[in-house]
């Protein structure tokens, strides 16, 4: 996604004044606790890992060193140096991700402290299932949170609480395998929307261009670009400092499943269709990427991506089944939040 000022609907309408760059790149603010999230890991995983080694995972895996390993894929790749784009990171209530380029100020590229969370929980979630999917507590416990992350979260904005965390973690508690299998996609994913918003300004500053008939086409152009950058990453960097693991291979295209869950959560709790003149729908994007993916540029093992994203596939499916009963039979009153749903449409449709 991208915010300028040159393309944005809302922004033109409205005229919004110069200091919009100054909104977005300074608007929000910083719920992060680092010293809770190594308190949590410890007491879950104390047996696998020390408070030394949590810290030193953390200095080498973060946004800022993602950021500037894609930015130097994007030299080597594409040319594109892109120096000048800065990285941006506070909660402002979104978990999309967006780059504002108005040529005038510093493009910065946004990732919100409520994409990291509820992505990291959501992939969680749902490999806990698919893994104990006969276990019947776990399976309830693993529902009843991805319902959570795509109702109160995704719809609504708002970021996960301490008892919603925990009750996440006593579902996932000693589980090393999943907590490997979430933090590797995790990474996956997160350099995938790197590389997708600056592949935004790299296709600007190349001149382009989008008919009004199909804008959608520079977001599939994104897609292809970054997603080039991902297999390029986890091709070149196979060593004993790997950056990115060969199974995650498809991890963008379970964070377009994420996208589908979100929209099809609200379509069947709000009767709220998606539509974005911009963006093409997740399933379409998805399609697409496999198509990447497919081409015989890229070789690297992908057997065990292929099982992990069947298994993600049969608790994606199993979700919306059951998401879709459970309405009908009337047992999602309880979480049901219609006026405000109304309310924030209104807003919507009065933009």
């Amino acid at each position: 996604m991208k915010k300028n000022e040159n393309v944005l609907p809302f922004l033109e309408k409205f005229m919004l004044p110069p200091d919009d760059y100054e909104i977005f790149k300074f608007g929000g603010s910083s719920l992060k606790n680092e010293e809770r999230g190594i308190k949590t890991m410890l007491k879950y995983f104390s047996s696998y890992f020390t408070e030394e080694q949590l810290k030193e995972n953390m200095a080498r895996y973060n946004l800022q060193t993602m950021f500037d390993i894609v930015k130097r894929y994007f030299a080597k790749e594409y040319g594109y140096i892109g120096t000048e784009i800065e990285l941006s990171n506070l909660y402002q209530n979104s978990i999309n991700s967006y780059i504002y380029n108005d040529r005038i100020n510093p493009a910065f590229v946004h990732i919100d402290e409520l994409f990291e969370s509820t992505v990291m929980g959501f992939l969680l979630a749902m490999f806990k299932w698919s893994k104990d999917f006969e276990n019947l507590e776990t399976y309830g416990e693993c529902f009843k949170y991805v319902l959570f992350l795509m109702n109160d979260v995704c719809i609504f904005g708002e970021m996960q609480g301490i008892d919603a965390n925990q009750a996440l973690m006593d579902t996932v508690n000693g589980d090393i395998q999943i907590l490997q299998l979430a933090e590797d996609c995790y990474w996956t994913i997160v350099v995938f929307s790197l590389a997708h918003e600056i592949a935004h300004a790299y296709l600007a500053a190349i001149g382009r261009e989008y008919t009004k008939e199909h804008p959608e086409k520079e977001e599939y152009d994104a897609d292809m670009i970054a997603y080039h950058i991902v297999l390029k990453i986890i091709m070149e960097e196979k060593d004993s400092d790997t950056i990115l693991e060969d199974y995650t291979y498809l991890a963008p295209m379970i964070y377009m499943d994420f996208f589908d869950l979100y929209y099809y959560t609200d379509r069947v709790m709000y009767k709220t269709v998606f539509y974005d003149w911009q963006h093409p729908t997740p399933v379409k994007r998805k399609n697409r990427l496999f198509a990447v993916a497919d081409n015989d540029d890229y070789d690297f093992d992908t057997v065990d991506g292929n099982h992990l994203y069947s298994g993600f596939l049969d608790v994606y499916d199993e979700f919306k089944d059951q998401l879709l009963m459970k309405m009908e039979r009337g047992k999602l009153d309880k979480v049901l939040r219609t006026e405000k749903r109304e309310l924030m449409r209104r807003r919507s449709d009065n933009d």
